[in-house]
């Protein structure tokens, strides 16, 4: 991961040094040097990092070496971001005529205008120069631990493995006979029960990593089960038991509901949702699998027992927990805990993956290293099947042996069993792909990932840089897919080309990504009733902010001067503006925050803002006017926003745009307070557009003006059209590139891959 930051900084540097060129803009008396000794220092560390992140699990010194080079970077991509939206707002204004500043006063303009936030008054070179001083301590610092230079690797996709490069999780080993057992239970007594219908529950129990979910998905999708029961229902838990949450997520598996009609079950209270379950459950035999529960307090699940009761005798509900007080808590009629697995399981296990597109001999080859390795599985298929997906791709003995020899295995870095192939595996992963793979801390756990979305996060933070904005999102598939490959995802919902577009992450493989993140992200959670302040780390970059069912959002949130990226999971309330002033953030995602009419003005003067995530917020009435001030905004998204009728002008500022999803566009005539056709004009790096047509007819003039045709980095465009117009007229008449893919919906409401 240091390598890739170090890398970014780099090419950070580069490109500031000529786009100023460029632009003609001098930097400031001093800043050149600094800069120039920013990069002989980066350089000269640079190539070491390989061998420093991978002996740092066995020596604290160097990771906390490791950690100040982290932090140096960081804060120095901070001060090249201010300096970037300084240089970007000057060339507006030039460009606009609306602002007349000489060459000369460049400096004056920078330090006044954009750099408050940054560098807090200070000049660009004496921020520059403070960092500089921080970078030569750690320069002279690396030769102390006598690092080995490595060659840089870059990640390897391989088309021809991509369609056989996922584990099947429809196999499972050595649970034969606890699945007979099971099935039994769930089977059996339907007659006997219709008298005085006691409704049970079945729980497995085990540590984590056992196999207790890949257990009950095996349960859910056998065949006797699907033909026994009316109703089968799966419901993700984890470790906070939210009543309303749970409810209506046994409404939706219930209901098949559209998306629309989701958004509006959000707004329902806890007793209409379980009056909606009973009437619904009335007189059916139905399958209820609660997976990975956590709570104790019985408080919590008496009202949704007592709703499921309504069912028709014979029902059951199938818990998972690795906690027996839960166990107790649910009066379990039975429960099975799950054993460790065998050696020879393990390697079972294991081997299937390992061994797959090799040959006899080399398979025997490799038969007894691999049964040692599969000794340290540790009984876990959890660590078996990660162990398999890393050795698939080491091909000799020798590589095998390093495994089995590496000194990970003794480190006390690996506090839990699982985290010691797992940690062998994250060391193989390419520099640049361990930063996307530990940014996905940023999602909760048991979080449903869409492609899609993890890719437009790596985009915001500038982990997929590209020449060409086309094959940004290319390059971020071909990330997903190889760690998917590797086992660090699993639960996929694919396309029908194969392609995966949803997927999660194993509980403990998050833990393992926030162990390995502690410092740089933070999670709070706000529960009903909490104070309504959030107290950050110094060192957070990134906060994940979950809020209760119906409870305020914070009021107030501290230690927020480095933080880069927020993403929020609201209740029913409103976010305020003192919660966003003076967050300085690359990537915000307030989606789904259903009480919120107006975007906080506080937004608009976050100016290093890439992107913008306002999804599902369907009372959202106004944008304000100055979001024409997120000059740096490449993202925006607003699916879901019923009520947004119409845009400000000044969104025809947001130069920097790459997708605009969404959004209602005026197009029969030039309004000078709302956004129209024409004000797409400068919105040159367009990739992905989706408007609503807001008219009766399409203005020539504007539609001119736009220059559609010249929009070469445009590739998707869907249009909503007024019901007064036909498909093929506003083709006709807004002159688009010929080979542009056009689609016409009716008002998108919910996530799109």
């Amino acid at each position: 991961m240091a390598d890739a930051l170090v890398s970014a900084v780099l090419e950070q540097l580069t490109t500031i040094i000529l786009e100023g060129a460029r632009q003609k803009v001098r930097l400031i008396k001093g800043a050149q040097q600094e800069i120039d000794k920013v990069k002989r220092n980066l350089e000269s560390i640079r190539a070491f990092l390989d061998d420093a992140e991978e002996r740092e699990i066995r020596n604290k010194s160097i990771k906390l070496w490791l950690h100040r080079l982290k932090e140096a970077s960081l804060d120095l991509e901070d001060v090249l971001d201010g300096w970037n939206t300084a240089l970007l707002e000057w060339k507006m204004n030039k460009a606009q005529n609306s602002v007349s500043v000489l060459q000369k006063k460049v400096c004056h303009f920078i330090s006044c205008f954009c750099f408050r936030r940054v560098v807090k008054l200070h000049g660009f070179s004496v921020q520059i120069k403070k960092i500089n001083g921080r970078l030569d301590e750690i320069a002279k610092q690396k030769d102390r631990y006598s690092f080995v230079p490595r060659e840089i690797r870059q990640p390897q996709i391989q088309p021809e493995r991509e369609t056989t490069s996922f584990v099947d999780g429809s196999v499972i080993h050595g649970r034969d006979e606890v699945k007979k057992r099971i099935i039994g239970h769930l089977l059996c007594g339907s007659n006997e029960e219709s008298s005085d219908f006691l409704l049970q529950t079945i729980s497995i129990v085990g540590m984590g990593g056992i196999g207790k979910t890949a257990l009950a998905q095996i349960l859910y999708n056998d065949d006797q089960i699907k033909a026994h029961f009316d109703k089968r229902v799966w419901v993700c838990v984890s470790d906070v038991f939210d009543e309303a949450r749970v409810a209506r997520a046994i409404i939706i598996e219930l209901e098949d509901l559209d998306p629309t009609a989701v958004l509006h079950l959000n707004s329902l209270p806890l007793q209409s949702l379980l009056k909606r379950i009973c009437g619904f459950l009335g007189g059916k035999k139905f399958f209820l699998v609660l997976d990975d529960v956590w709570t104790e307090d019985g408080n919590s699940w008496d009202s949704l027992k007592q709703t499921f009761k309504h069912g028709a005798p014979g029902s059951r509900i199938l818990v998972t927990t690795r906690k027996d007080p839960v166990v107790q808590m649910m009066e379990s009629s039975h429960v099975f805990p799950l054993e460790e697995l065998s050696q020879e399981v393990c390697w079972s296990i294991l081997s299937q993956i390992a061994f797959i597109n090799r040959d006899k001999k080399q398979c025997s080859d490799l038969n007894d290293i691999g049964w040692k390795i599969a000794r340290k599985c540790k009984g876990l298929p959890l660590a078996a099947k990660t162990l398999g997906s890393l050795l698939r791709y080491k091909r000799t003995r020798e590589e095998w042996k390093d495994v089995l020899d590496n000194e990970i295995w003794t480190s006390e870095m690996t506090r839990k069993d699982i985290f010691a192939p797992l940690l062998l595996s994250y060391y193989d992963l390419p520099s640049a792909i361990r930063q996307r793979f530990l940014y996905c801390a940023i999602f909760p756990k048991d979080f449903e990932i869409w492609r899609y979305l993890v890719i437009q996060h790596w985009m915001a933070q500038g982990y997929l840089n590209s020449s060409s904005n086309a094959e940004m999102e290319l390059v971020g598939r071909e990330y997903f897919d190889y760690l998917a490959a590797r086992s660090f995802f699993q639960d996929f919902e694919r396309l029908e080309d194969g392609s995966i577009f949803k997927c999660k992450m194993h509980d403990i493989v998050h833990d393992f990504v926030l162990f390995l993140t502690e410092s740089d992200f933070a999670t709070k959670k706000v529960a009903s009733g909490e104070n309504s302040t959030v107290e950050l780390q110094s060192e957070a970059r990134h906060l994940t902010v979950m809020v209760a069912e119906r409870t305020t959002f914070p009021a107030s949130i501290y230690g927020t001067e480095k933080l880069r990226s927020v993403v929020t999971f609201c209740g029913r309330e409103a976010i305020s503006d003192v919660a966003l002033c003076n967050l300085l953030k690359r990537h915000l995602n307030i989606s789904y925050n259903e009480n919120m009419k107006k975007l906080p003005e506080a937004i608009c003067e976050l100016c290093n803002l890439l992107s913008l995530d306002l999804n599902g917020c369907y009372s959202l009435e106004e944008l304000p006017d100055g979001i024409g001030k997120l000059i740096n905004l490449r993202f925006f998204r607003a699916a879901g926003c019923f009520a947004l009728t119409w845009c400000p002008k000044s969104m025809g500022r947001l130069t920097s745009l790459r997708e605009l999803v969404e959004v209602n566009i005026r197009v029969d005539h030039n309004d000078p307070k709302e956004f129209c056709t024409g004000d797409l004009e400068k919105l040159c790096h367009l990739r992905r557009l989706w408007v609503k047509f807001i008219g009766y007819s399409i203005d020539a003039d504007e539609v001119r003006r736009a220059r559609l045709h010249d929009k070469i980095h445009l590739q998707e465009m869907k249009i909503d059209l007024d019901q007064n117009m036909d498909e093929r007229y506003a083709v006709e008449t807004l002159n688009l590139p010929s080979n542009l893919n056009v689609q016409f919906w009716t008002s998108y409401s919910g996530p799109y891959c």
